[in-house]
C-alpha cells in the first residue's frame, strides 16, 4: 500500500479529528483539552515517546526508525482565536468566542495522521522523527515556538517542516518558496499627552487628537518615502482612541499597530523612523510622546535546500500542478520563523480554496477548510519523513 492510499484509508479517522478538535477550540496557553485530546490519540498509536506539558501546553513525541538516518522534525500549532464563529458548521465551536479560525485544527489533524502513517512504517524509516505540538503561536509576539525550542523541541533535529492552511490557493494545492515566505510581525504603542480644554477655546489647550492625526498621516511616509522602493514594508495603525467628550480638546491619545517587513535592516529603520516622527509631531504640537516597540515574530527565512526538497516530495505525491513555487511572500507573520533560525527547513502553505464558493479569508469568522485536505496533509508531512536523504 503506498503512503497515499495509506493516508486516505484513514481519512474518516481524520475527519472525526479535526471536527472534535474544531468544536472544542482553547486560546493560547489555555490548549489543557486539545492537549489532552493529542496525548490520547497519540498513544493509541503506540511506538512514540512522548513528553507532555512543554513550555505549557506543548508534546514532543519521537519515534526511532529502523535504519540509521537523519532526525526530522515536524511541527502543528494547536491554539485558537477569540473569534465567535458564524460558518453555520454541525460541529461549529461549542466554547463561546473561540474559534478555529486559523485553522490550526487541521494542523493539529493531519500531524497526528503522520503519526499513524509513519509509526505503520517504522523499519522503512531511516532516522527519526520528532513531532512539536505547539501551544501559543498565536500569542504574539512572545509566541510559542521559543518555549518549545529552550526545552529541546530541535536538539538533534536535522530539519524541521510544517503546514498552514492557505485561501489563497487552490485547494490541495502545497506552495511555498526558498528565502523568505512571511514576514517579521512588530506591535508598536504609542501614548501622546497634550493639555485639554474647552472645545470653543482650543489656543487654551493642546490637542491630542490633531497630533496623534498628524503622526498616522506621517507615519504612512515612512514606507512611501524611507524604504526601497523594491523592499517590502507595511506599518499598520489599527487602534486610535483620544478624548472623552466631543466639546472637550483632547488632553491624551493612544495608538497601536504593526510593522510589517521582511528585511532586518528596513525593520530596525522602521523603529528608527517611528520615534522620530513621533518626536517631529510632538516638537511642533507642543505635546509630549511616548513610543513602546516590540519585537515580535521573525520572518519565515526558508532554507533553499529543504524547501526544494519540499516542492519535490509534494510534486511527486500529488503530480506537478500541485507542487507551485510561491512568487510573492505573504505579510502574514508566523512564529515557525524561530524554528528556521535554528536549523534548516522549510514552511509551506496547503491550499483550501474551492472553484465554486467563497474564499474566506484566515481570522475570519466564517473561515473553515474543506476536509479533504486532511489526508494530503499527513501524507506529505509523513513522506517528508521518510524521504529525507541521509
Amino acid at each position: 500500500m503506498t503512503i497515499l492510499e495509506a493516508a486516505q484509508q484513514i481519512q474518516p479517522q481524520l475527519v472525526q479529528l479535526r471536527r472534535q478538535f474544531h468544536a472544542h477550540p482553547e486560546v493560547s496557553q489555555h490548549e489543557q483539552e486539545t492537549a489532552r485530546r493529542v496525548l490520547e490519540e497519540l498513544q493509541a498509536i503506540g511506538g512514540y515517546t512522548i513528553r507532555t506539558g512543554i513550555s505549557g501546553n506543548g508534546i514532543l513525541a519521537d519515534l526511532e526508525g529502523g535504519q540509521p538516518g537523519p532526525k526530522v522534525a515536524l511541527r502543528a500549532d494547536m491554539d485558537a482565536l477569540q473569534i465567535t464563529e458564524e460558518t453555520g458548521l454541525p460541529f461549529a465551536s461549542e466554547n463561546p468566542g473561540v474559534m478555529h479560525a486559523c485553522g490550526h485544527d487541521n494542523h493539529i489533524t493531519m500531524l497526528l495522521g503522520a503519526a499513524r502513517l509513519l509509526a505503520q512504517r517504522k523499519d522503512q524509516l531511516k532516522g527519526s522523527v520528532r513531532l512539536i505540538f505547539q501551544p501559543a503561536e498565536e500569542l504574539s509576539p512572545v509566541g510559542g515556538s521559543r518555549g518549545m525550542m529552550a526545552a529541546g523541541a530541535l536538539e538533534d533535529v536535522d530539519a524541521v517542516f510544517g503546514l498552514h492552511v492557505w485561501p489563497e490557493l487552490p485547494m490541495g494545492t502545497f506552495g511555498t518558496k526558498a528565502g523568505p515566505l512571511m514576514a517579521s510581525s512588530d506591535h508598536f504603542s504609542v501614548y501622546i499627552d497634550g493639555r485639554s480644554s474647552h472645545g470653543a477655546k482650543p489656543d487654551a489647550g493642546i490637542d491630542a487628537v490633531v497630533a496623534g492625526s498628524q503622526f498616522v498621516t506621517a507615519a504612512q511616509t515612512i514606507v512611501s518615502r524611507n524604504t526601497d522602493p523594491l523592499q517590502s514594508a507595511v506599518i499598520t495603525i489599527g487602534r486610535f482612541q483620544g478624548g472623552t467628550r466631543y466639546n472637550i480638546v483632547a488632553g491624551e491619545c493612544e495608538l497601536e499597530g504593526t510593522c510589517r517587513t521582511f528585511n532586518p535592516k528596513i525593520r530596525e529603520l522602521a523603529e528608527h523612523r517611528l520615534k522620530e516622527v513621533l518626536d517631529g509631531v510632538c516638537t511642533l504640537s507642543g505635546c509630549t510622546g511616548e513610543l513602546k516597540y516590540e519585537h515580535g515574530y521573525c520572518s519565515v527565512m526558508n532554507d533553499p535546500k529543504q524547501a526544494d526538497y519540499l516542492l519535490k516530495t509534494a510534486s511527486e505525491l500529488f503530480g506537478a500542478e500541485k507542487a507551485v513555487t510561491v512568487e510573492e511572500p505573504s505579510m502574514c507573520a508566523e512564529d515557525f520563523a524561530f524554528y528556521l533560525t535554528e536549523k534548516p527547513g522549510a514552511f509551506a502553505w496547503l491550499g483550501t480554496a474551492l472553484p465554486e464558493e467563497e474564499a474566506w479569508p484566515l481570522h475570519n469568522c466564517h473561515f473553515t477548510a474543506p476536509e479533504d485536505i486532511l489526508w494530503r496533509g499527513a501524507a506529505l508531512l509523513a513522506q517528508l519523513a521518510l524521504g529525507m536523504p541521509g
